[in-house]
């Protein structure tokens, strides 16, 4: 029994060792900070060279080339480096899962399918990591969103720099996570269920989703109307904002017949809606201009949706939406893939996204599709001093090199476990 006791507390503790990074949060900004001679990215006003950004309190104070740097503050050179606003992952397991190799590391999922009273940032795991290698490439603020089931919880948006979850967190909940369920028939060899079979199942389970809804919208309008006011369930009370429209929800879909059912239970229930990994929206891009639905890309690396889709599909996806009035924003998947999330949209721009269009849907359109545009997103006076430098485009994975980073004017500690096994390694073969 010892011996097992002691094997289980070895085991804590190696995994403790592993999720622990070493970076140390940033302290709170004691005085003005102005970076100057830079390309500055504002997204709202353009790009501009030559130009200073001058920041106090965790806020920006002033930007354009007639900014000078206010008495006492620290000046730093971007050397004809770019300053862009922190990059927004606007869906991600960051903080929920560390090793997927090692299950007592992964808490992004809840066991069983309607699970909307559990929320993401309190299963965050500030010392992550995985972390510190995603602000590296100018990263700094995530959606956090759990996963499983069809109802999965509620999202968060967390700041990649902090000491705990309170302090951590922008906007928690964020928006309630629904995963549609699969509607298309399968004929592969493996599929074992008829083309019957399978759409009696697909109903029945959106039939589920359904009463789900009618639940929670009634157990709303009893709250509301003191009908029942000590009966209480955890389920429904997280319900409460979703079916009275104050809190988003977003649905993943990826199929034509899972986006139109969607549309169909958003008009049901008057849902604020973002639709999530919609490989097949550009086939109804109108409808979604129309009715002003967001889409959060599934990832531009990837393999076409079907067979018969055209080889560059997931690439020219964005700018298919864009042009047809939709606001996007680019995604990767999991927890560790984050860091190469700005270089989809530099691979979006050589099939057909401008560039302007690209920024926008890294920082400034994430933003307002989560709810905190009013401080993020762009970098104008009196939003948050959340933005970095970097020596070459940040889009392009062969120039983007971030030098420097503060989220809410707090600098970033850019070291990351990857530095220092590169710089061990390396050490090796220099001797």
């Amino acid at each position: 029994m010892r011996r097992l006791a002691s094997a289980a507390l070895l085991t804590i503790l190696c995994v403790t060792r592993l999720a622990a990074g070493e970076e140390i949060p940033g302290a709170a900004q004691t005085r003005p900070v102005a970076i100057v001679n830079a390309i500055v990215h504002t997204i709202t006003n353009g790009t501009i060279t030559k130009a200073t950004v001058v920041f106090d309190k965790g806020r920006v104070v002033a930007v354009g080339t007639d900014a000078a740097p206010p008495q006492g503050a620290d000046v730093i050179d971007a050397k004809g480096g770019h300053v862009y606003p922190g990059f927004i992952a606007p869906t991600s397991t960051l903080g929920l899962t560390e090793i997927d190799a090692v299950r007592s590391t992964r808490d992004m999922a809840e066991t069983g399918a309607w699970n909307p009273n559990v929320t993401a940032a309190t299963a965050y795991n500030p010392d992550s990591e995985i972390i510190p290698t995603v602000r590296s490439n100018g990263v700094l603020l995530a959606h956090v969103t759990p996963v499983g089931g069809i109802v999965s919880g509620r999202s968060s948006v967390m700041r990649l720099d902090g000491w705990t979850r309170e302090d951590i967190a922008v906007l928690s909940p964020s928006g309630l996570v629904v995963s549609w369920p699969w509607m298309d028939v399968s004929t592969a060899w493996w599929v074992r269920e008829s083309p019957d079979e399978q759409r009696k199942k697909a109903r029945e389970r959106v039939q589920e989703l359904y009463r789900f809804f009618d639940e929670a919208r009634a157990y709303a309008s009893r709250k509301k109307n003191g009908i029942d006011s000590n009966v209480k369930d955890v389920r429904f009370e997280a319900m409460v904002d979703v079916v009275e429209g104050r809190v988003p929800v977003f649905i993943q879909a990826a199929s034509r017949t899972q986006i139109d059912a969607v549309l169909e239970f958003r008009r049901t229930y008057d849902l604020r809606i973002v639709l999530v990994d919609a490989a097949e929206a550009r086939l109804v891009a109108d409808v979604l201009a129309k009715e002003k639905i967001p889409v959060i890309l599934p990832r531009t690396h990837s393999l076409p949706f079907r067979d018969e889709d055209a080889f560059d599909a997931p690439f020219t996806l964005a700018a298919d939406l864009v042009k047809a009035g939709v606001m996007v924003a680019f995604s990767e998947d999991g927890a560790w893939q984050q860091r190469n999330l700005p270089f989809h949209a530099g691979s979006a721009m050589a099939y057909g996204l401008s560039r302007d269009d690209a920024e926008r849907a890294l920082t400034l359109w994430p933003a307002m599709i989560l709810g905190i545009s009013k401080d993020y997103g762009s970098i104008e006076v009196g939003k948050s001093a959340t933005l970095f430098i970097s020596k070459g485009d940040a889009l392009d994975a062969l120039s983007n090199s971030v030098t420097y980073a503060v989220i809410d004017g707090r600098t970033v500690d850019l070291s990351n476990r990857h530095v220092r096994l590169s710089k061990k390694y390396r050490e090796r073969y220099a001797r």
